[in-house]
């Protein structure tokens, strides 16, 4: 039997240049200096019959664009194949613009080609080095509880999932740990638009965390799960870097813990790897006409301004806020619906990629846009060991939302270019997929 080898690496993006920070609209957010670094992070594993490369970066998106690039590189570096390259966004909202987005706001700038082009060279290169660092090692998967760090934004009692897998690396030679990659379905928003500084938010301080339990020299991917609903909204004491530091912290020790209670018996030297993808052309969404969609926009107004007079700084005049943020991207949306040009939107996003990354006996579903949580628990009910994550591979322009948000609406299903059906449109591909391979 072949020996399991894997390598990882981190690098640098941060942007050296004043730059837009992507993430809130109609907000003019130059950035004003560095808090903590944008970085990828990448992870090669090859079990001598397959090689697979798994990458995250301290960005918004990830574009289709960037991906086709970025796999080109590599594929000519490596010999891997480019559909066993998987990227993700970590979706911090401190980071530069990755992707043009299609709704209107007039201060946000389009994305900076000299920045898409040094991003494509630099995950190149850390997909290379992780690839020249690939020695015999050891591997384990196993999760943790990120309860309390965030939740449902829409509702607090509404639907999360707090579980949170584990990818853990450990040098045979020195029996050290080198590489961690884990998944977690929240939307890393503890800053919010008067922060003009880059920054990972909270998830670069669970890296933080992370690297002095383990030491500097472990790679630690974050990867984000279905968080088109979830935030730390309701959980927050601020907004602000060191309460970003609290719930980073939070979660990385909850990782720290339950990788420490790994032991010998839970590492293998060797397990099968498979990859499963497919592209789906997804339905699209209809919308009213303009006129309508312009009332709805006034409502969202009047209500914000209610809100703002009676309780200024709670929860929910933060969410009557998004959502006329929503109703002005929604107005948008039917007006190109009405002229055409939505149809060229759906021509550069369409088809989606749907990849299944097998390690053992876990799925590991990598999936473009923000999905709702409701989507990564369903396939998880109809599969064991599988963990989704999304803003992977593409992007949606958009979240995914569920029949009963859109029946609700709101900024997420405002926001949206895609009806409900299509998140079960893709749920449903996945789990065949899936079946396919069983």
């Amino acid at each position: 039997m072949s020996v399991l080898k894997a390598g990882s690496a981190i690098t640098d993006v941060t942007p050296q240049k004043p730059m837009f920070l992507h993430g809130y609209p109609h907000v003019e957010r130059i950035s004003e200096g560095v808090h903590d670094p944008l970085y990828a992070s990448a992870m090669v594993i090859d079990n001598g019959e397959i090689q697979i490369g798994f990458c995250a970066v301290d960005v918004l998106y990830i574009s289709k664009e960037i991906t086709e690039k970025v796999r080109e590189g590599v594929v000519k570096a490596t010999g891997i194949p480019q559909h066993n390259l998987m990227i993700s966004a970590t979706h911090t909202h401190s980071g530069p613009i990755t992707f043009s987005d299609i709704f209107y706001d007039p201060v946000v700038p389009k994305a900076d080609p000299e920045y898409i082009s040094y991003l494509v060279d630099k995950l190149i290169e850390v997909f290379m080095n992780a690839y020249n660092n690939m020695r015999v090692c050891k591997i384990a998967i196993t999760t943790a509880d990120g309860t309390g760090v965030g939740g449902n934004r829409r509702n607090k009692t509404d639907a999360i999932d707090p579980e949170i897998p584990i990818i853990v690396l450990k040098e045979t030679e020195t029996d050290r740990i080198f590489a961690l990659s884990v998944v977690y379905c929240m939307h890393p928003t503890v800053l919010h638009e008067d922060s003009r500084l880059y920054s990972a938010d909270f998830p670069g301080y669970t890296r933080e965390y992370i690297n002095r339990k383990f030491g500097d020299e472990v790679t630690f991917l974050y990867h984000t799960g279905p968080s088109g609903n979830q935030s730390p909204r309701h959980y927050v004491q601020s907004n602000t870097f060191s309460e970003a530091q609290r719930l980073g912290y939070i979660l990385g020790e909850r990782i720290t813990n339950s990788v420490k209670q790994l032991t010998e018996y839970d590492f293998k030297n060797w397990v099968p790897l498979d990859i499963q993808f497919d592209d789906i052309i997804l339905p699209k969404k209809e919308f009213v006409s303009v006129e309508r969609a312009e009332i709805k926009l006034q409502k969202a107004k009047q209500k914000l301004d209610t809100m703002r007079q009676t309780n200024p700084h709670s929860p929910g005049t933060r969410t009557a806020e998004v959502d006329w943020f929503g109703a002005e991207e929604y107005r948008q949306l039917a007006e190109m619906a009405a002229n055409g040009e939505l149809d060229k939107v759906y021509a550069t996003i369409l088809p989606v990629e749907i990849s299944i990354v097998v390690i053992d006996n876990s799925n590991f579903i990598f999936l473009p846009g923000e999905l709702f949580v409701e989507y990564s628990l369903t396939i998880k009910e109809k599969l064991q060991n599988t963990y989704v994550i999304s803003l992977s591979n593409g992007v949606l322009a958009g979240y995914l939302v569920t029949a009963e948000a859109e029946n609700e609406g709101g900024y997420e299903v405002l926001n949206s270019i895609f009806p409900a059906n299509a998140g079960e449109e893709l749920v449903k591909k996945v789990l065949t997929l899936v079946k396919k391979r069983l």
